[in-house]
C-alpha cells in the first residue's frame, strides 16, 4: 500500500515538473521563459547590452590588389552555441555613402570560444577610395536553435558585434521596419 501511494505522488509529482514553464538561454545571452501554454517571451533584465554576447567580427588586414581591394576579417564566437552557418554581406561605398559592391563571406562551424579567419575582395575599386564599409547579414544562418528558416535577418545580424577598426570605417545596418 506504501508502495502504491509513493508511485503515486510520484507520478503526480513528475506531471506537475513536466506541464511547468521552462526558462532557457538563447546563443545571444538573452533568457526566454517557455511557458507550458505554448508561448514565450524574453525574461525581463536579461537583455542587457553588458552581458549579452555576441560574435565579435573585426577586420584584421587590407591587401592592395591590382584592380581592386581585399580585407581579411576574424569572426570571434563568444556565443554560448556553435556558428554552424553565419553568411555575412558586405557592401563598399564610394565617394558620398555611394554603394559600390556588395559581395557575400560565409563562416561555418566555429565552436564557442573560436574564431574562424575569413577574405573579401572588392573588384574595381581601389582601398584608398573604399571611403566605409557596411555590414549586414543574408537570411542564411545557423547558430544554436536559430536557423535559416526560423530567422529573419536582422535576428542573424543581431548575433555579431562589429568592432571599430582602424583599417577602414567599418559599421552595421541598423534594423529597418
Amino acid at each position: 500500500m506504501l508502495y502504491r501511494s509513493t508511485v503515486i505522488l510520484a507520478l503526480l509529482l513528475a506531471a506537475q515538473i513536466a506541464a511547468a514553464d521552462v526558462t532557457i538561454t538563447i546563443p545571444d545571452g538573452r533568457q526566454v521563459l517557455l511557458r507550458d501554454n505554448g508561448t514565450w517571451s524574453v525574461v525581463e533584465g536579461s537583455d542587457d547590452a553588458e552581458t549579452r554576447t555576441y560574435a565579435s567580427l573585426t577586420v584584421e588586414r587590407k591587401f592592395e590588389l591590382p584592380r581592386g581591394c581585399k580585407y581579411g576579417l576574424r569572426l570571434q564566437n563568444d556565443l554560448s552555441a556553435r556558428i554552424r552557418t553565419l553568411v555575412l554581406r558586405f557592401t563598399a561605398y564610394k565617394g558620398d555613402q555611394i554603394p559600390f559592391e556588395t559581395v557575400s563571406r560565409g563562416f561555418s562551424y566555429i565552436k564557442p570560444t573560436a574564431s574562424q579567419y575569413q577574405e573579401i575582395k572588392f573588384r574595381g575599386i581601389q582601398c584608398d577610395e573604399i571611403k566605409a564599409v557596411e555590414v549586414f547579414a543574408a537570411r542564411n544562418c545557423h547558430v544554436g536553435d536559430l536557423t535559416k528558416y526560423s530567422a529573419e535577418a536582422h535576428h542573424c545580424l543581431n548575433l555579431v558585434e562589429v568592432k571599430p577598426s582602424d583599417i577602414v570605417p567599418v559599421t552595421k545596418r541598423k534594423k529597418t521596419d
